[in-house]
């Protein structure tokens, strides 16, 4: 069992590091997209950002959130008291992920973890075939929202939103409100969040992340994620994962390069290709199970500095999580030693690497002192016990 934890610590760590990549650009500016001087430094790291990182880790993070909840109840035990338990949970990961968007961040995840945790439970007793097929119907709708919107536009938004939704006015630019005070920047979340968080929710936030979550369920009662196949099982489904994914995930990123303003000019490719959207998510997912493979492969192999430096990290995931929207916060907004929406790839990287640092350094201090990080300690102890076994528990820890 511990060393089955400190795998899951290490997938948790490494996703929680690896989305920052994809995330920096959005708490630094307004698009992962723009490159304001391409050179070989900065057209590199855009492209990497896709290569890599872009949909990879998400799905990671999903997949153990899923997974938490077969680590604190098994399915063979009636719900009892832990379904009341685990919405509490929800409840409580609503609101620290409501004052997440709000005060510091409107691209927080939390809240759409939250209202997917219900529903994991309706699905506890599936099994792993239907968990999957469940899961993998869900993201085929996000993707296809996201290829067509009209087609959420005339289903799900005409009928939930448009005959009653008015997101009224910005306050004022993103730019204005990072070079204004808190004051400013709040009201600007306030009016984002809107349409940032709550009506994307049916949008694309929930079909993502619940087909993630359902998978990630499927895949653990199998005993893929948490390691229990063979090294073979694992470089065979890396290898088949990349084979079938990366010719769709180069094809997704052609196609950006072909719409993007200065990258593509740059690189000489300015043609739109179709269903580039579609094609991209799907190689996403796909190389996400590549990725699975290669950390599980990895993490024994790691020396022990590298493989516990990361673990620690997931071992204080949603205090991470938080802390990264803190810092990059301050740099940006409250101490404004770097200049908003105004940064390349490359140099976004760098900052990463720093956060990366600090993170690190910071869960190794606190976990020498602390079972927990604060935050995990915090919502635990407004949790109160869970009423599953002692074992659950400390494996959902």
């Amino acid at each position: 069992m511990t060393a089955r934890i400190h795998l899951l610590d290490f997938l948790r760590g490494s996703a929680v590091l690896g989305m920052l990549v994809v995330n920096m650009p959005w708490h630094a500016g307004d698009s992962m997209a723009r490159v304001y001087d391409p050179d070989v430094a900065s057209v590199a790291a855009w492209l990497s950002q896709y290569l890599i990182f872009d949909q990879r880790f998400m799905p990671i993070f999903a997949m153990l959130f899923g997974s938490g909840l077969l680590l604190m109840h098994r399915p063979e035990k009636p719900l009892g008291p832990f379904a009341p338990y685990y919405l509490k949970r929800m409840a409580i990961l609503l609101a620290i992920g409501i004052c997440h968007a709000y005060l510091l961040w409107p691209g927080d995840i939390l809240i759409t973890y939250a209202v997917c945790g219900p529903f994991l439970l309706l699905a506890l007793h599936l099994s792993p075939a239907r968990l999957i097929v469940i899961g993998i119907a869900l993201k085929m709708l996000n993707m296809a929202f996201n290829q067509w919107p009209e087609l959420y536009e005339l289903t799900v938004e005409a009928m939930l939103f448009t005959w009653w939704v008015d997101y009224g006015d910005a306050p004022s630019t993103i730019n204005q409100a990072y070079a204004g005070g808190y004051g400013d920047l709040f009201r600007y979340n306030v009016w984002r969040n809107q349409f940032i968080q709550w009506t994307a929710l049916p949008y694309f936030r929930v079909w993502n992340a619940l087909g993630f979550m359902l998978i990630g369920m499927g895949l653990f009662k199998l005993g893929i994620i948490q390691g229990l196949r063979s090294p073979a099982f694992y470089r065979s489904l890396a290898v088949w994962a990349l084979v079938a994914g990366i010719p769709l995930v180069l094809y997704g990123i052609v196609a950006r390069i072909g719409v993007n303003e200065t990258v593509g000019p740059y690189l000489g490719f300015t043609s739109e290709l179709p269903l580039s959207g579609i094609t991209f998510l799907t190689g996403c997912a796909i190389t996400s199970l590549a990725m699975l493979s290669g950390l599980n492969i990895l993490h024994p192999m790691l020396p022990i500095w590298w493989r516990t430096s990361i673990e620690r990290v997931g071992r204080m995931a949603l205090t991470n999580y938080l802390m990264q929207s803190v810092l990059i916060l301050l740099l940006f907004h409250g101490l404004k030693l770097l200049p908003f929406d105004a940064l390349d790839p490359d140099a976004l990287f760098g900052l990463t690497v720093a956060v990366w640092l600090i993170q690190i350094g910071f869960s190794r201090l606190w976990l020498s002192h602390h079972d927990q990080g604060p935050v995990e300690a915090l919502w635990r102890r407004l949790c109160g016990p869970n009423p599953s076994s002692a074992g659950a528990k400390l494996s959902a820890a």
